[in-house]
């Protein structure tokens, strides 16, 4: 079970969706310790995610506009759990991230800060 006050990284290429994220999670007492904007960013995140002590990552599928495929959330995903297993994850996506431990989706996001609580 994730902590009251979670350590969070959000993987999410919209602005827009990624600073509400932040504050759909910091409204409920989580902080958001790293966040990554594209595939790049957030395999370079996930190398610290051990360091900075993150207990939570929100996980978009298609971290680029142009592909929706899912494989950015799935390439994400293999990489946490290869190198930060104790990690609990949360998709965040139009789309399913299958192999998440909460796959929440885009339409329930408000429920996001709850949600971490009881991971």
């Amino acid at each position: 079970m994730s902590p009251e006050r979670a350590r969070v990284f959000v993987a999410e290429d919209n602005e827009r969706w990624q600073s509400m994220i932040q504050d759909l999670l910091e409204d409920e007492g989580h902080s958001v310790i790293l966040s990554a904007g594209n595939l790049e960013e957030a395999m370079a995140a996930v190398e610290r995610l051990n360091e900075l002590g993150v207990q939570v990552a929100t996980l978009d599928g298609n971290l680029n506009e142009h592909d929706t495929s899912g494989y950015d959330g799935q390439s994400v995903l293999n990489a946490i759990r290869a190198k930060a297993p104790k990690v609990k994850t949360v998709g965040l996506s139009i789309l399913s991230v299958p192999g998440v431990d909460v796959d929440l989706g885009k339409d329930n996001c408000v429920d996001l800060g709850k949600v971490v609580k009881e991971l």
